[in-house]
């Protein structure tokens, strides 16, 4: 619906959270927003955008026909402003609406939201999920910050990671991680050969994992196949100079008609992860995917940071990584400044804690690590994370090292079992 059509009605029940309601039947979602208008209006206003708009049509509409579909609001909390946030991270503007003709425009506040959508309006569908939790709410002209905080959900949402951390680890034969995986490097520009040389080499030296880079890309289903063929011939390399099991993950963002065919080869060649990129792709692809319990899903970041960098503007963190679990992944990645001094220690526990903890009974997600990752950070990673089970995705760390690609390997890998 257009935000300029918004009108605040005089029966504003049906946006309203009443105990008469069953919560098993809603998800709850908290924002955080800074409104030009009170936060009750702007809560009416955001409940109203995503879901039932307009309450009354004579003849055609009427209020008790659309209480199954209504966003309530459960709280409206005046809260401070973070110390250091602007005073708009947008720039409001002015439509002649109910709302600003109720409330008076021009009186800036903070709130958190808290609103119960009803599960019927999501219908357990990834691209529900930012259709309805987010939609045209940023479009709304009241809203001069506005951010996605949480969402909980009162079962699980989707099917779920069909291997997560333990099945991850038992691929690899192992109890326990750490697990090393190196990111292919560079991303483009390298000819099939090399990149199959580096994969077997890394992973001789004692790596457990190799990826392909999210960058690079195949014009069709034949180039597909001669790099999928290359890359696990690699790994087949190195797991009989070895003996140990290796992993190789493949990358699977492409166009949706491409989808069906590059799953099925990925699967039948016999890679042991695909890489996908629910915030481009969809988040959907991640449930497709998941239910079909082939083999693990790592989810990239790739266009997430977009979603969460701006604290001020924006998703969390811990509700993509909620939504991922829920809908299939595996693997999930962590934000860039994890586990360094410019993480805050409340948001690693809260993140770790949606990723890998109680949730529904569904698995939990084996964390990836990346960006600059060495084994001097070793003690730092564990502390982060809480425990060993985690992958590190190294790169340049190997490939700067004086002894050489093989040699820096076996060094990282002396290193997680002497620390």
């Amino acid at each position: 619906m257009s935000s300029g059509n918004l009108v605040i009605p005089s029966n504003t029940a049906p946006f309203r959270w009443n105990d008469r309601l069953d919560p098993a039947r809603f998800a709850t979602a908290t924002y955080r927003v800074t409104a030009l208008c009170s936060g009750e209006n702007a809560a009416l206003g955001m409940a109203m955008e995503q879901s039932a708009s307009t309450l009354s049509i004579p003849g055609y509409v009427t209020a008790d026909m659309l209480g199954d579909w209504s966003i309530r609001i459960r709280s409206v909390t005046p809260v401070e402003r973070d110390p250091g946030a602007p005073a708009e991270a947008v720039p409001p503007f002015f439509l002649n609406t109910e709302v600003y003709s109720v409330s008076g425009a021009g009186a800036t506040g903070c709130y958190d939201i808290e609103l119960a959508v009803p599960l019927g309006l999501l219908e357990g569908k990834g691209v529900q999920l930012l259709n309805v939790l987010v939609g045209e709410l940023p479009r709304l002209e009241f809203l001069t910050s506005f951010r996605l905080l949480d969402v909980a959900f009162p079962a699980p949402f989707g099917p779920g990671p069909a291997f997560g951390r333990p099945g991850i680890l038992q691929s690899l034969g192992l109890t326990r991680g750490p697990v090393l995986c190196r990111a292919m490097r560079p991303g483009v520009g390298l000819d099939t050969a090399t990149m199959a040389r580096l994969n077997r080499d890394v992973l001789t030296g004692g790596f457990h994992a190799v990826k392909d880079d999210e960058l690079i890309a195949f014009a069709d289903l034949a180039a597909f196949e001669r790099h999928l063929r290359a890359m696990i011939a690699a790994r087949d390399a190195a797991q009989d100079a070895t003996g140990e099991r290796k992993l190789y993950i493949a990358n699977l963002f492409c166009e949706p008609d491409e989808l069906a065919a590059r799953w099925d080869l990925v699967c039948a060649l016999g890679a042991d992860g695909v890489l996908v990129a629910p915030w481009i792709q969809g988040i959907g692809v991640l449930s497709h995917l998941a239910r079909q319990a082939r083999m693990p899903l790592l989810a990239h970041n790739s266009f997430g940071d977009f979603l969460t960098r701006n604290p001020h503007w924006g998703i969390a963190d811990a509700v993509l990584c909620r939504w991922a679990r829920h809908c299939g992944a595996d693997w999930f990645v962590t934000p860039g400044t994890f586990a360094s001094d410019h993480f805050d220690a409340r948001a690693a526990r809260e993140l770790l804690r949606i990723g890998t903890g109680e949730e529904h009974g569904l698995r939990p997600m084996m964390p990836n690590l990346q960006g600059g990752k060495h084994p001097g950070g070793l003690p730092a990673y564990r502390e982060a994370v809480g425990s060993d089970d985690f992958t590190l995705i190294v790169a340049h760390w190997v490939d700067n090292h004086p002894a050489g690609l093989k040699a820096a390997a076996r060094e990282f890998r002396d290193a997680l079992a002497g620390s």
